[in-house]
C-alpha cells in the first residue's frame, strides 16, 4: 500500500512516458492557432472569467452607491456583461488591460510565439467590439471600465464615471460619500 504523498519509482514494467512541454492542437476548431507551451496552456486555463478583482471592486462601489439589483456575468446579453441592469439596459464590462489591448496602456505581445499570440489578441479586440455594437443596437448603454481605471490611485475617478453612469434623473449628481 502506498502513502499518500510517496513516490513509486517505476520498474522496467512499467515503462515511463514522456510529459508533454507543449500543448498541440489536435482537433480543427475555430481556436486553431499552433502549439503554446504547457505553462502557457496552464496560465491560460487559470485565468478567471469572472470574479476577478477588478469585477468586485466595480460591484462593491455599486453596492456603496446603494445600486443593487443587477445580473453579474449575464449570460443573455452579447458579450456576457460583468454587471447588467437589465430593466434599465445598462451593461458594464470591465476589461483586462493586456487580455482586451487597453488603448491606454499600449501592453507588450509576449516575445515568444509571437504569431499567435498577435492573432489572439485581434480576435479579443474584434469580439469586444462586435459584443459592444450588438448591445448598442439593441438600445442597451455600455461602459467599459478598464483594469487600469480601477487602481488604487484612479478609483474615486472610476467611481465617479461608475456612478454617473449609474444613476437615475432622480439621484444627486454627485456620488454620496463613502462611509468613513
Amino acid at each position: 500500500m502506498v502513502e499518500s504523498g510517496e513516490e513509486i519509482e517505476p520498474t522496467e514494467a512499467e515503462p515511463t512516458e514522456a510529459k508533454p512541454t507543449a500543448v498541440p492542437s489536435t482537433t480543427k476548431s475555430r481556436y486553431d492557432f499552433g502549439v503554446v507551451s504547457l505553462a502557457t496552456h496552464k496560465s491560460m486555463q487559470g485565468n478567471k472569467r469572472r470574479d476577478t478583482k477588478p469585477e468586485v471592486a466595480v460591484r462593491r462601489m455599486l453596492r456603496e452607491m446603494g445600486y443593487t439589483g443587477y445580473r453579474v456575468d449575464w449570460g443573455k446579453a452579447p458579450g456576457r456583461p460583468d454587471v447588467a441592469f437589465v430593466g434599465r439596459k445598462l451593461a458594464i464590462f470591465v476589461m483586462g488591460c493586456f487580455w482586451h489591448r487597453c488603448p491606454e496602456c499600449q501592453m507588450a505581445v509576449p516575445k515568444k510565439n509571437v504569431e499567435y499570440w498577435e492573432a489572439k489578441f485581434a480576435r479579443n479586440v474584434e469580439r469586444d467590439k462586435r459584443n459592444l455594437e450588438a448591445l448598442e443596437a439593441m438600445g442597451w448603454k455600455v461602459l467599459v471600465l478598464w483594469e487600469h481605471q480601477l487602481k488604487k490611485k484612479n478609483l474615486e475617478e472610476a467611481r465617479r464615471l461608475l456612478y454617473q453612469f449609474v444613476r437615475r434623473p432622480e439621484d444627486p449628481l454627485e456620488p454620496p460619500e463613502l462611509p468613513a
